[in-house]
């Protein structure tokens, strides 16, 4: 599992108010144009994740800022690709990481630009509805991902697989799997803390990240009252084997996992996706203090 990693109060903070190829890679050499067929809001946020990513190149050269500069150059070789819907790439690469002067200090210049960014796609996923949807809000969980990064934990990303896609479903029965989910989910992180040494300072960031699924399924609860959704009910649920910190990281893995992909179908099945999308970002963010769940399109089932 790797060693553990205190949690950074920046990270904790965006959940609890929310509540790799190297620089040298030949595969990012030359900048291809956007082919004809690509629609302009395509086109706008490639821009926008290309100057993230010049922003993020330009950082002090690490394997993590390498492993984040990758991420967002397989984000804008998807957006200017034939069908960046189904997440196909272009062929090419993305340009020449040469640092800008006029992005000032460095981390603060990347962190504008991958929070405006991120904003940009999460203004199109909450105007949009199913695949589109799924499309531009694993985006911007992708770019919220890698701005954490920027003063936390951040390891090589699951790569898009364009073979796979998201289910679409009715919006109710949507949402009681994701209600099914914070359930398991929060069985998973109070076992988790069990099997979590008590002197252990990772107590206090399992317990925030408690808290935060608990304050979840209450909303989400609630929800589904009003709307008359019946939930699908608690299952049986399976714990890794050994009772250990590494068997707590592989319980917050997998609960991140499980909650961010459900939370996407509801997006893409909901009438109103603007309900749905705070809870991706939330749950993209849920494990980033330990450096786990990164993806280049958090939420679609891409391979682990």
């Amino acid at each position: 599992m790797g060693k553990l990693i205190k949690i950074p109060a920046a990270v904790l903070l965006v959940i609890f108010m929310l509540s790799g190829c190297a620089f040298s890679d030949p595969r990012i050499e030359g900048t291809p144009p956007p082919g004809p067929s690509v629609a302009a809001d395509f086109v706008q946020v490639a821009d926008e994740v290309h100057a993230a990513w010049k922003a993020v190149a330009s950082l002090p050269d690490s394997d993590q800022s390498a492993s984040m500069a990758a991420t967002l150059a397989s984000q804008w070789l998807i957006l200017v690709g034939p069908d960046p819907l189904h997440r196909i790439p272009a062929v090419g690469g993305i340009g020449d990481p040469t640092p800008d002067p006029s992005l000032g200090d460095g981390t603060a210049g990347a962190d504008s630009a991958l929070a405006s960014a991120r904003d940009d796609a999460l203004t199109h996923a909450n105007a949009s509805t199913g695949l589109a949807t799924a499309f531009w809000a694993g985006l911007a969980a992708g770019l919220e991902q890698v701005r954490l990064g920027l003063t936390g934990p951040y390891e090589p990303a699951i790569a898009a697989d364009p073979a796979v896609t998201v289910t679409i479903m009715d919006e109710s029965t949507s949402l009681s799997n994701l209600i099914s989910q914070y359930e398991a989910g929060i069985f998973a992180i109070r076992s988790a803390l069990g099997f979590l040494d008590p002197a252990s300072t990772d107590q206090s960031a399992f317990r925030v990240v408690l808290s935060s699924l608990q304050t979840d399924l209450a909303a989400l609860t609630g929800m589904a009252a009003s709307s008359e959704t019946t939930p699908s009910g608690q299952g049986i649920y399976e714990l890794p084997p050994g009772r250990d910190s590494a068997a707590a990281m592989t319980l917050l893995s997998t609960t991140q996992k499980s909650l961010t992909e459900s939370s996407l179908v509801w997006a893409a099945s909901a009438a109103d996706p603007s309900q749905a999308t705070p809870y991706l970002m939330r749950n993209a963010a849920l494990a980033m203090g330990y450096g786990l769940g990164t993806a280049v399109w958090p939420g679609w089932p891409d391979e682990t």
